[in-house]
C-alpha cells in the first residue's frame, strides 16, 4: 500500500511512479497528464534523500546512501536545477509557482470535461425516460394497424390482380418511378453546383483525423472507413478536423452502426469553437433525430420545444447505412437522413468553426460507428 506521501493522479486519484525531478507524469489508469514536483525534502542544512531517507549536506549532488541523484528539472523549461533552488537557472521562472499554476491548469482541464460529460448525462437521462413511454404507444398502434393491414390485403388481393384498374395502378407506379428519378436527378445536379471545400474516403490513415484509445472509448481509421467506437454509457465522442471553415457548410456522410445498442447517437458538429461551444446534429438507429447546442458548457436539444429527441420518418434502422446531411446556413441548422429532413433548428451563437465527426450512447455503451464518403461543401 502506498504511504501517505505517495503522488496522486488528479482526476482518478492512482497513485503515480512520479521520478524524484517531477515532471508532466500521465497517470497509468486514466491517461491524465499530471504536474508534479520535485519530492525531495530540505531539513534545516540537510537534504533528506527520499529513495532512503539519508540526510545529506544541503550542496551535495547524489545521496550518500544510495546514490541517487539530487537534481530536478524546470517544469517550465526542462533546464536541471540543484535542488533548494527557488528561480530556474536558465529561464527564471518560479519553480514552485509554476508547478502550482500548471497544476491548476490540469484540474481546471478535467473539471471542464467532467462538467461537459455530466450535463449531457442529464440531458439523455430524461430523453430516455420519455422515449420509453413513446415506444410502448407506437408498438400497440403499430399492432393495431398491422391486422387491419392484414384484413385489407386479403379482401382487396383479387381487385388488385385481376380488376381494369390494376393497369391504371401499374402505370401510376411507372409515373411515380420516372418522378423519383427525376428528383434524384435534380438532387445530384444541385450538389455538382455547391463548392466542395473537403472531401475524404478515408483511405489515407494520414488525412488529418485524429486515432485515440481510452477506457471510455477510440477512435481511428479502419478498413477504408473512420470509426468511433463509444464503450462508456450516457458518452459522447467526437474528433474535430483540424480545419477551420467560416460561415456557411453543409456536411454529408455515409454513417453505419456496426455493433452495439440501437439507442445511439450519430451524426456530425459544426462550427466547433472549442469542447464548450459548437452544434451537434445527429440521428439514431433506431428513429429519432435531435439538434443540440453547446453554450459554455451547457448542453440542450434545440429542435424540439421539450427539449428531447423526436420520432422521424426517412431514418433507416439497426445496421443499415444512414446517409447523413448536416446543413449550417446562416442561423438554420438542419439534418437529413437520406434526402429526408428529420430536426431543424435555429440559432445565431456561432458562424464559423471545425467540423466533427461525433457517435454517442444513452443508458447502454458499446455502440460502434463507422463513417465514410466525407464531404464538406459551401452552400
Amino acid at each position: 500500500m502506498p504511504d501517505a506521501n505517495t503522488q496522486r493522479c488528479l482526476a482518478c486519484g492512482a497513485p503515480l511512479n512520479a521520478p524524484v525531478q517531477g515532471g508532466r507524469i500521465a497517470c497509468p489508469f486514466c491517461g491524465t497528464v499530471n504536474v508534479v514536483g520535485a519530492h525531495e525534502k530540505i531539513r534545516g542544512d540537510e537534504i533528506i534523500c527520499p529513495q532512503c531517507g539519508a540526510a545529506n549536506p544541503k550542496e551535495a549532488q547524489h545521496c550518500g546512501r544510495c546514490g541517487i541523484k539530487l537534481e530536478f528539472n524546470c517544469p517550465k523549461c526542462g533546464a536541471v536545477n540543484s535542488y533548494g533552488t527557488v528561480y530556474c537557472v536558465q529561464c527564471g521562472v518560479d519553480v514552485q509557482g509554476e508547478i502550482k499554476r500548471q497544476q491548476e491548469e490540469a484540474r481546471h482541464a478535467q473539471e471542464l470535461e467532467q462538467r461537459t460529460q455530466e450535463e449531457f448525462r442529464r440531458q439523455t437521462e430524461k430523453e430516455r425516460r420519455r422515449r420509453r413511454i413513446t415506444r410502448l404507444a407506437i408498438t400497440g398502434v403499430t399492432l393495431a394497424v398491422l391486422i387491419c393491414v392484414i384484413g385489407i390485403v386479403a379482401v382487396g388481393l383479387y381487385t388488385t390482380t385481376f380488376s381494369p384498374a390494376a393497369l391504371q395502378t401499374k402505370t401510376a407506379v411507372a409515373l411515380g418511378q420516372a418522378a423519383t428519378a427525376k428528383f434524384v436527378s435534380i438532387q445530384q445536379t444541385a450538389t455538382a453546383r455547391y463548392l466542395t471545400l473537403f472531401q475524404d474516403d478515408f483511405s489515407n490513415p494520414n488525412s488529418g483525423w485524429d486515432s485515440y484509445e481510452n477506457t471510455n472509448g477510440s477512435t481511428g481509421y479502419e478498413n477504408g472507413a473512420y470509426r468511433i467506437n463509444v464503450l462508456a454509457a450516457n458518452w459522447l465522442i467526437w474528433d474535430p478536423f483540424p480545419r477551420i471553415f467560416q460561415n456557411d457548410v453543409r456536411i454529408e456522410v455515409d454513417a453505419t452502426k456496426v455493433d452495439g445498442p440501437d439507442d445511439n447517437s450519430m451524426g456530425a458538429i459544426c462550427r466547433f469553437q472549442d469542447n464548450d461551444n459548437y452544434y451537434y446534429l445527429a440521428i439514431s438507429s433506431d428513429g429519432y433525430a435531435a439538434i443540440y447546442k453547446m453554450l459554455q458548457g451547457n448542453l440542450a436539444v434545440i429542435s424540439s420545444e421539450d427539449g428531447n429527441w423526436q420520432k422521424a420518418n426517412g431514418i433507416w434502422p439497426g445496421p443499415l447505412t444512414n446517409h447523413i446531411r448536416a446543413e449550417c446556413i446562416g442561423n438554420t441548422l438542419a439534418v437529413y437522413a437520406n434526402d429526408a429532413q428529420v430536426a431543424t433548428a435555429t440559432d445565431d451563437a456561432f458562424t464559423g468553426g471545425q467540423v466533427c465527426l461525433a457517435a454517442g450512447t444513452f443508458d447502454t455503451g458499446g455502440v460502434d460507428i463507422q463513417f465514410d464518403n466525407f464531404y464538406v461543401y459551401r452552400p
